[in-house]
This record gives C-alpha cells, sequence and structure tokens, in this order.
C-alpha cells in the first residue's frame, strides 16, 4: 500500500502535515457501517499512516500528558540534585567552622549547626531560603559581657573615705579632683581624709552638701587629672542589670573595694525624692559608693537601706538625675572647710544600717540594735542567750572618756558597744553578762568587760526601758507570745 492509497482510505490528504488526532478522528468516522473484509483494508492503511508518523516525528508523538509527566520527573531530579550538593556544601562549611573553633565552643557550634540544619530542612520542604531573623541571629551572635573589664575600668576612679567618725566611700566625678558622696559620711566631722586607688592620701575639702537627698561634693588638691567616672543622663529602667561598688566595714575589717550585683528593682518617690531601689548586697561602709551600668556609667549612689525589712537585698541609690543637677549647681563653688557640727540628721539616716541587726530604739545615751544572728534559745527552760549592738552618742562617749577604765588612743574616738545577755522568759528577768567597747577603727578595744560571777543578778526590767525593749524583739523573733 502507498502514502497516497492510506491517505485516499482515511480522507487525509498527503500533502499536508500528520496529525495523529486527525488520524485518530477519521479512523472512528470511517469505519462505521463497513463489513469486516472493508474495514481491514482501513485498518491496514491507518498502521501504514502510524509507522510513517513514527519514522517522520519519533519521540514527539508522546502525547501532553506524557510530556508533562516527564517534565515533572525531570524537576523532582533536579530538585535532589540541588539539596545533594547544598548538604555537601553546608557539611564542609560546618568543618571547617568547627575545625577553627576552641574547644570550649562547642555550644556556640551547636547553636550555628542548628541554624545550618534548619536551613536544609526548609529547602527538603520545597521552600525559599530566608535568613535567620533577628532574634537568632542576636542569640547566635550573643556573648557575655566582660564584667572584669568593666570594673577595672571603673575602679580607678573609686576613693576610700576616713573621717574622725568612721568610714566611707565616693567616686571622682572630674579629672579635677572633684569626688561625690553621702552628707551621712561627712555629718559633723572634723576631718576628711581621702585614699586613692593609687594608695595617695589627701585631705579633702567640702564645695557642698544636699542633707535632704544625703549627697556632699568634696574636693581634693590633684597633682595630674585623675579617673573619673560619666553620670548617666537618665535613669535606669527597671531590671537593668547593675553593679556596686564600695569599702564595706565590719568590727574588725573593712573590705575595700569590694563589687556586688544585681538589678533595679523599682524607682520609688519617697518625700517627693527619687530613689533607685537595687538588689545589689551593700553594707554599712558603701555609703557614697558607685552603682554603675553596664556601660560603666553611673545611675545611683549608694545611699540607705530599710533596716525594718530583713534583707540585704533591699537598698537605695540617688538616682543619676539628682547626681547631674547637684554636681551642675555646686562643682563650681569653692572648697572651703567643713561645715560647723549640726544637730539635725538628714532624711532617713535617724539610725545605722547594720546587716543582720534589728534597730530597737534611739535615745540621748546610744542607737541599739539586737543582732538576729546570735540569738540561741532552749524552749525546755525557756532562757535564752542575745547579742546586742550599741552605738554610744557624744554624751555618753564623753562619760567613757572620764572613766579610767577604758583604754583610748589618742588619734581614735569610741565606736561600736557589743553586749551580752541573758534572759528567762518563764521568769521574765535578765542578766548582764559582757560588755565589749570599740573604737571607731573597729580593731582596737577600749574596754571589754565581764561581769564577776558574784555580780551576776537576775533583774526585771523596768518599763520602758532598753532590756524590755530587747526582750519583747526576742519574743516576736522567736514567735513567742
Amino acid at each position: 500500500m502507498t502514502l497516497e492509497e492510506a491517505c485516499s482510505l482515511l480522507g487525509i490528504s498527503p500533502d499536508e502535515d500528520l496529525d495523529i488526532n486527525q488520524l485518530e478522528e477519521n479512523y472512528d468516522r470511517k469505519v462505521v457501517g463497513l463489513t469486516p473484509q472493508e474495514r481491514k483494508r482501513i485498518d491496514e492503511a491507518c498502521e501504514y499512516l502510524l509507522k510513517v508518523y513514527d519514522d517522520i516525528y519519533g519521540s514527539e508523538k508522546f502525547d501532553s500528558r506524557s510530556r508533562d509527566a516527564t517534565f515533572m520527573k525531570l524537576a523532582v531530579l533536579m530538585a535532589g540534585v540541588f539539596v545533594l550538593c547544598f548538604g555537601i556544601v553546608v557539611f564542609f562549611v560546618y568543618k571547617v567552622h568547627s575545625d577553627n573553633v576552641p574547644k570550649n565552643d562547642t555550644a556556640q557550634v551547636n547553636q550555628d549547626y542548628e541554624l545550618l540544619r534548619a536551613e536544609v530542612e526548609r529547602l527538603k520542604a520545597g521552600k525559599s531560603s530566608v535568613k535567620p531573623d533577628e532574634t537568632q541571629i542576636a542569640h547566635v551572635n550573643e556573648t557575655p559581657t566582660d564584667y572584669a573589664v568593666l570594673i577595672e575600668k571603673a575602679m580607678p576612679s573609686m576613693v576610700f573615705i576616713m573621717t574622725n567618725k568612721g568610714t566611707g566611700s565616693g567616686f571622682f566625678v572630674s579629672n579635677q579632683g572633684d569626688i561625690l558622696t553621702n552628707y551621712h559620711v561627712i555629718e559633723n566631722v572634723e576631718y576628711i581624709s581621702i585614699t586613692t586607688q593609687s594608695g595617695q592620701v589627701l585631705s579633702a575639702l567640702v564645695k557642698g552638701v544636699d542633707t535632704v537627698r544625703d549627697m556632699a561634693l568634696l574636693k581634693v588638691n590633684v597633682s595630674s587629672p585623675v579617673p573619673f567616672l560619666i553620670i548617666s543622663d537618665t535613669l535606669p529602667k527597671q531590671g537593668e542589670f547593675i553593679m556596686a561598688i564600695g569599702n564595706p566595714s565590719s568590727m574588725h575589717h573593712i573590705y575595700d573595694n569590694t563589687v556586688s550585683d544585681g538589678i533595679v528593682s523599682a524607682i520609688r518617690k519617697v518625700d517627693n525624692n527619687l530613689w533607685v531601689q537595687f538588689t545589689a548586697s551593700v553594707s554599712p561602709g558603701s555609703s557614697g559608693g558607685a552603682v554603675i551600668n553596664l556601660q560603666g556609667n553611673v545611675v545611683g549612689m549608694t545611699t540607705w537601706r530599710d533596716p525594718d525589712v530583713g534583707s540585704q537585698n533591699i537598698n537605695f541609690a540617688v538616682p543619676s538625675t539628682t547626681l547631674k543637677q547637684f554636681i551642675i549647681s555646686t562643682v563650681n563653688k569653692p572648697a572651703r572647710t567643713l561645715p560647723k557640727p549640726q544637730k539635725t540628721q538628714p532624711l532617713k539616716q535617724q539610725h545605722r544600717d547594720i546587716p543582720g541587726a534589728k534597730f530597737i530604739a534611739r535615745d540621748d545615751g546610744y542607737s541599739m540594735y539586737l543582732d538576729t544572728k546570735n540569738i540561741d534559745y532552749n524552749r525546755q527552760t525557756q532562757v535564752a542567750a542575745f547579742v546586742t549592738l550599741w552605738w554610744p552618742t557624744e554624751k555618753s562617749k564623753k562619760q567613757m572618756r572620764q572613766d579610767p577604765h577604758f583604754n583610748i588612743p589618742p588619734n581614735q574616738d569610741l565606736g561600736l558597744c557589743i553586749l551580752l545577755y541573758v534572759a528567762n522568759f518563764k521568769t521574765n528577768k535578765y542578766v548582764h553578762l559582757r560588755t565589749v567597747n570599740l573604737c571607731t577603727d573597729g580593731e582596737t578595744i577600749a574596754r571589754d568587760y565581764i561581769r564577776p560571777e558574784k555580780e551576776i543578778i537576775w533583774r526585771t526590767p523596768r518599763n520602758g526601758s532598753r532590756i524590755q525593749l530587747l526582750m519583747r524583739e526576742i519574743k516576736r523573733q522567736l514567735r513567742l507570745r
């Protein structure tokens, strides 16, 4: 059979391009109503033309559905190759990175690898590549602040303050020798001695004081510019990390240049004045010390803590904004000698701040405290032994100086008195066993008095007396009725 005969039988022009769809349509139409002999002839013509179609077009005879399936298979294959190549690149990047990271940085490497692995998973899922968001970048690149470097920069600006009444802290706020501290550190003192970090001892004069907000600006003569701290222009934020630097003192030692850390608990307003409440532990002697932020700027000056709260973590500082205003108004004033002694005391300084001690009472003789950490109680016998702390007033000091039993060095003043009592709560009586009188340096003992056994007499406290107040507080501490 020839091409012309086959085309004639199926109604197709031999001069036109063969169309497989038209061939199928014409075949279906031609075979309708034919005898088996006639249909066989049409079948032969159709087979002949299909062979011709195959010879001419080859693989292009596949219908559109076959082509789409092929393209899909090719796309999947190419995607697989891409993921495989990306995985190889990720492996080598991770390998090179891990080889260059010190062994103690494995946690950082693991974080980086987790991000890369997540990226591979996104590619496998057919999603486009995206960069980690800002929180991921901050987490991966986060490195802890080197607090040692921060303190190393701040410490040269700190000073140790000693007066005839005690010790305190302060810090330079200018390179010309201006020092900021608390007013109560220098209140009614006869001299102010400043010791710098280099060990130089200088005598200080006063430029100005603020008795209400407990601030004082001192001045020392320096031969060359000194390092100083920058005062922050803004208040710290609640929850902000801070560090407190000061010179805590105890009965026997002075722990100068002590650093403690914490956060800003709150910004409080008391009697129309702002205070920064913070959690860093401070002790007596730290008054006037700097409270700094992570930039090394001063956000407050340690001033006081509430003695009615049995915690070292509720402390207060003069805020930086108040400090800055005070410095601006005072720094250009001429330095002068110490102010004359005043009878009044600044706000919030009616009694001292003593860790582990409870303020009981104050009169013209003493400020009295109970050492809450040193109470020994026997519930069977109802006998308690306890330690009390007494600070003498000038009136009591005068009497003690006239007492020949006291040994007071010429350049010293009387300081803390430590008294030991025993109380019997069954009989409501007490006995005073021992008193140790210290000088203000916390080391020199002016007198150590132990009551002889023959003088040990149990006494009933008078109404309103110091010992009655102490015994009442002991009951509260022990939760006795």
